[in-house]
């Protein structure tokens, strides 16, 4: 053999029994297993299971070699070398092709999150460039995910939309607890339908009012600046929709005209008909389970029935009506525990005074929210570092970041919900989406706003805090296994606690 095909006869052997024992390993490390357990995955395509297979097989060769009485050559035509580097190749070729072929989802997501496995906690200079090479690396296995990704949201058209050319990231940025007034929300008061609608100044975003004024205690002032506006908004329907009879709601061109007659700051209006399909549509999971109805703009609104894409679909439609640009936004999101969701997403993006915001009427639907009733304005202009936590778009410029992540950074990131920013907490550490620890999980927060914080570790529910210091540590006993490490918080010592993120934990 030429030494040219040798070299690269040994260069597709490295690369190929690489590949599939960094997947093989790299996947039980995702399903939790120990540090040795994803070594024993790995060495199994290389040597275990080739070494294994040779031997059985010369066995077999002298074993027939032994019982037959014709003349049989007593060596075999490829050195032993060979034969094992040949069933290497073939092993580890059927494990890889298998594997993407039917979870091709789950070998991505192995990759990204637990590819580097073997490099344990070290944060050394050379451990982080190793780390990269690897995320690097899984990065560019990202089209196999890819091409098994169907979102049932997106259609052909949509494929053919143009990104606007006005779509730049959105400058977001923390206000500083503690800082300015503390501001009340304020109504603009309810136009009867049948007076002609006067020009009425909004009444979000709310007026800054000294602290100390009369009344029940409200929040600090809103927790991010994002472009021209602030997030979050006020949790209350806006009162032009909450007063809206049957009669008002006839037609999306009706709904959208009766809005935009009254409520004329962009943002408000733009608040408002969310608030509108918000609570006017209810989500349709028996569309997720079985056969989904249709979910364009009309057939939602005369149903008042939908999933994602009908919420998303339904605000284009009103937008074109009132007179605001809502974009239809595709993609895919992650669920309560970290993996991505089994069907894609749909959202929107809006353009507001020239800039592009993000929102997601699904996700502050009720419904939505553990089956409670309570409203929220959660993903309405949501500053995009905080979207990107679980909402990872087809088209990158949809992340509306000056640096959009990959689909392998997204995956690594903490589970975070918006109430977690809301409550001014600042996540100091871990920094990633699975945690490899001793006996203990330890927890750093920034809390300036003195919440009570408490840490419960799954399955067994054991618990760590509550704690409101401004300079958070929590740590937390951790058993052999995998488990999750649930984050929750509260204004108060006792009662009700909201969990905000979420951590897989690995001890080692």
């Amino acid at each position: 053999m030429p030494a040219v095909w040798r070299a690269l006869w040994i260069l597709f052997l490295l690369t190929i029994t690489g590949l599939g024992v960094w997947l093989a390993s790299s996947l039980v490390a995702y399903a939790g297993g120990p540090a040795e357990l994803a070594l024993f995955g790995g060495v199994l395509l290389f040597p275990v299971l080739p070494l294994w297979w040779e031997k059985r097989a010369t066995d077999a060769f002298y074993a027939q070699l032994r019982r037959s009485t014709r003349l049989l050559p007593k060596k075999r035509a490829l050195t032993a070398f060979t034969r094992v580097a040949l069933r290497t190749v073939f092993l580890n070729l059927v494990f890889i092709v298998a594997l993407v072929a039917l979870w091709p989802k789950v070998a991505f997501a192995a990759l990204a999150t637990r590819g580097d496995w073997f490099l344990g906690d070290s944060q050394g200079e050379w451990t982080q460039r190793g780390r990269a090479v690897l995320l690097g690396a899984a990065s560019g296995l990202e089209w196999v995910h890819r091409a098994a990704h169907d979102n049932p949201y997106r259609t052909k058209e949509d494929d053919q939309q143009p990104v606007p050319d006005t779509v730049q990231p959105v400058v977001a940025v923390v206000t500083p607890f503690g800082s300015g007034a503390r501001w009340r929300p304020r109504d603009p008061p309810v136009i009867p339908s049948g007076d002609p609608p006067p020009v009425i100044p909004s009444g979000d975003p709310p007026p800054l009012i000294p602290s100390g004024v009369e009344g029940p205690p409200e929040p600090e002032v809103p927790a991010w600046t994002v472009g021209a506006t602030t997030w979050p908004w006020a949790e209350r329907v806006h009162p032009v929709v909450a007063g809206m009879t049957a009669a008002d709601e006839t037609s999306p061109e009706a709904v959208a005209r009766y809005i935009s007659a009254r409520v004329t700051d962009p943002f408000a209006r733009v608040k408002a008909l969310h608030d509108w399909v918000v609570t006017r549509l209810r989500y349709d999971s028996a569309s997720i389970t079985g056969k989904r109805k249709p979910q364009d703009a009309q057939s939602v609104f005369l149903g008042r029935l939908g999933v994602c894409e009908g919420y998303a679909r339904l605000l284009v439609e009103l937008g074109k009506h009132s007179g605001d640009r809502f974009v239809y936004v595709t993609g895919e999101v992650r669920e309560e525990h970290g993996e991505l969701a089994p069907v894609g997403h749909a959202w929107n993006a809006v353009e507001v005074k020239g800039a592009w915001y993000l929102l997601d009427a699904t996700w502050d639907d009720p419904v939505m929210n553990d089956g409670s009733d309570a409203y929220r304005t959660d993903y309405l202009f949501i500053p995009p570092d905080l979207a990107a936590l679980n909402h990872f778009p087809d088209e990158p410029r949809w992340q509306l970041r000056a640096n959009a992540l990959s689909r392998a950074e997204f995956l690594r990131q903490p589970l975070a919900t918006p109430g977690l920013a809301k409550e001014h907490l600042e996540l100091k550490s871990p920094s990633r989406a699975v945690v490899q620890v001793g006996d203990t999980f330890e927890l750093s927060l920034g809390n300036p706003a003195r919440m009570f914080v408490m840490v419960q570790v799954m399955p067994e529910q054991t618990k760590c805090g509550p704690s409101d210091a401004a300079d958070l540590a929590l740590s937390c006993p951790v058993t052999r296994g995998s488990k999750e490490a649930v984050v929750f918080v509260n204004d108060a010592r006792d009662g009700t606690y909201d969990s905000v993120a979420s951590f897989k934990v690995e001890r080692r």
